[in-house]
């Protein structure tokens, strides 16, 4: 009996840190810091990007690879560089981006109008592989940094 109360009294005793919540895991990303109004456009065209993906998916998905292309080049691709020049005045968010996340983000330009120029060709499967490419740079570029 003895040993049992004194199991209980341990249980009892342990309950506490039982109930805490574990710890949430670490960011190991690295923090860019920028100001607002950079971080802001970024954060803008980061949306815009993730809009035009899933607009290029359902483009493939309907089988239509010169609505995919059009999107792609217009909205994620070397033409869509540089909108913002207006409006951030030289302090756009590549001025205070690291010189490997920059790296990053021309990659996925790059492979967004390569895509562009694969599914205008027609050839679905090669469109899907060039696509692969484009978010290979977002993914490494979104797990390995941050700007908050």
């Amino acid at each position: 009996m003895r040993h049992i109360l004194i199991a209980l009294a341990m249980l009892l005793a342990a309950l506490p840190a039982l109930a805490q919540p574990p710890a949430p895991p670490q960011d190991a990303r690295q923090l860019v810091d920028m100001p607002d109004l950079p971080r802001a456009l970024m954060r803008s065209d980061m949306q815009d990007h993730l809009m035009a993906l899933n607009e290029i998916i359902g483009y493939l998905a309907e089988n239509n690879l010169a609505a995919a292309s059009e999107t792609a080049e217009k909205r994620m691709g070397q033409s869509s560089m540089g909108k913002h020049a207006y409006i951030a005045r030289g302090q756009g968010p590549g001025r205070f981006m690291p010189d490997t996340m920059r790296q990053m983000g021309w990659n996925m330009h790059d492979a967004a109008t390569e895509f562009a120029k694969v599914a205008k060709s027609g050839d679905q499967a090669k469109a899907m592989a060039a696509l692969q490419q484009v978010t290979s740079s977002c993914v490494a570029c979104h797990m390995s940094f941050r700007t908050r």
